[in-house]
């Protein structure tokens, strides 16, 4: 709930589906570009219908310019997006009313929780711990990319997020064709685009100029994968997201050829016994999206 300043407005957010499981009980990021940020704390918060016992994630901000519809993406959403990424959770959030609450330290004391660190790790999909300070590192990595790659990374997570949030849908035959199309989207968002030949060939048909491709989408998105990832699971990612490539944007997207197939199991699925392969090949996707994304902002540094 916003609180006006003379100099700022103030709000605070609940997002009581994200279990805070960091090294320290809060963490102060550096505003994101683009934004209206003068201070973003994010901390444990005290949660009474916690099952763990565990804090929940706060986020404390304060903005030059009041909240509103125009604004909030770059202000709010921008953020969840990147808390998403990291943690693997949720970020569906409420306001909660700042009440006597008039600097951080108050914030801190009245919303807060200790409750903040345990041994075991609730991240949803995300492998690591002490995600919050992963996302500030993400916010500072993010300040060091060009315009156009902040763009390309800005929309390819969001396409991440999209497809996050579809999983939860109850209808596996929908949820599985959408959220796997929107991951090899955000992918494919941050590799480059396809290049056409200069020479301007003429057509057989019509006789006019016409642009080719030299290099094809899908290879583009190869180029990616090897541009960022390394390690002995680097000719497996190429593999899958090549085939999926072909499967799902070409015959499905363009064509809706897979569309049909629910009454056998699944779009991708010959039959019932055949949807342990589209799990595995689902969750090594939203990995292999997750670590593109973070690894886009590590090796696009000056």
């Amino acid at each position: 709930m916003m609180k006006k300043t003379t100099a700022s407005w103030r709000y605070l957010f609940k997002l009581p589906v994200n279990t805070y499981n960091n090294d320290d009980p809060y963490y102060e990021l550096k505003p994101l570009p683009l934004s209206d940020q003068k201070r973003v704390v994010i901390f444990a918060g005290k949660n009474d219908a916690s099952l763990r016992g565990l804090g929940v994630v706060y986020i404390y901000l304060e903005l030059s310019k009041e909240l509103n519809a125009q604004n909030t993406f770059a202000n709010l959403q921008r953020l969840l997006n990147l808390i998403y990424l990291e943690t693997g959770l949720p970020t569906r959030y409420s306001a909660v009313r700042l009440n006597k609450a008039k600097e951080i330290k108050d914030v801190l004391k009245y919303f807060g929780s200790l409750k903040h660190n345990d041994s075991k790790s609730y991240s949803g999909t995300a492998p690591e711990n002490n995600h919050i300070f992963r996302v500030k590192g993400c916010v500072e990595l993010m300040w060091g990319l060009t315009k156009k790659d902040f763009e390309k990374f800005d929309n390819a997570l969001n396409t991440f997020v999209w497809a996050s949030e579809l999983m939860e849908i109850p209808n596996p035959h929908l949820k599985y064709t959408l959220y796997m199309t929107l991951f090899l989207s955000s992918i494919n968002q941050l590799a480059n685009n396809p290049v056409f030949c200069k020479g301007h060939p003429f057509c057989s048909v019509c006789k006019k100029r016409v642009n080719h491709q030299t290099k094809s989408e899908r290879q583009a998105i190869v180029d990616l994968i090897k541009e960022l990832l390394t390690g002995k699971n680097l000719d497996q990612a190429t593999k899958m997201v090549k085939r999926l490539y072909s499967k799902l944007r070409s015959a499905f997207l363009h064509s809706g050829f897979l569309s049909g197939k629910e009454k056998e199991g699944g779009f991708l699925a010959n039959g019932i016994t055949d949807t342990a392969p589209l799990m595995e090949d689902m969750m090594n996707t939203l990995v292999i999206n997750r670590k593109l994304l973070e690894q886009f902002l590590v090796k696009r540094q000056p």
